[in-house]
């Protein structure tokens, strides 16, 4: 990815229908390609320190330097996103950073008494959603400063690059 470290690399939305999203995001905002994964294989989830198996459709792609996603959650179990829905939010879910030091800025985050809501790991590389709802409105996702994401995000980057509205969702797997 050729975002410096520790910069607002994402923006998220959880939404209802991610069909209508995606049409909205590519036809009207022209935002895209955006990689599908329609069961995110999030591994060692934990959801406010309970264990946690909620499934969930993502599609990543590119707006310039910013990636948005879209999420959509698929069953009905306890989670960040089903409880922004609950609440009746809409909008902006979240933001994306990969500081340098990840387990360093999780510490500074539980320090200023932000409480880990979500964690996992993806390919073996572990992420975190702090809620942040309180300070910025939003939960902060922080990720590994690892290459399974790395390679996803200029992977992502490098297609929204000319992209000429052609194949404007394409299957993504890891």
């Amino acid at each position: 990815m050729t975002q410096p470290l520790y910069t607002e690399r994402q923006l998220a939305y959880v939404v209802r229908d991610l069909d209508a999203a995606l049409r909205y995001w590519t036809e009207t905002l022209r935002v895209g390609p955006f990689f599908l994964i329609e069961h995110a294989a999030l591994e060692n989830q934990r959801y406010r320190g309970e264990p946690a198996n909620t499934d969930v459709g993502i599609a990543i792609g590119n707006s310039g330097d910013l990636q948005i996603e879209l999420i959509v959650q698929h069953d009905d179990g306890p989670s960040v996103y089903k409880e922004f829905l609950d609440a009746g939010r809409v909008g902006v879910h979240h933001f994306g950073m990969m500081p340098v030091d990840y387990a360093a800025t999780c510490a500074e985050y539980r320090a200023l008494g932000h409480e880990a809501a979500f964690e996992c790991s993806v390919g073996g590389a572990p992420l975190v959603y702090f809620d942040t709802v309180a300070t910025v409105g939003h939960f902060i996702e922080l990720w590994d400063n690892h290459p399974v994401f790395k390679d996803l995000f200029l992977r992502v980057e490098e297609a929204a690059k000319g992209w000429d509205g052609s194949d404007p969702v394409r299957p993504l797997s890891f």
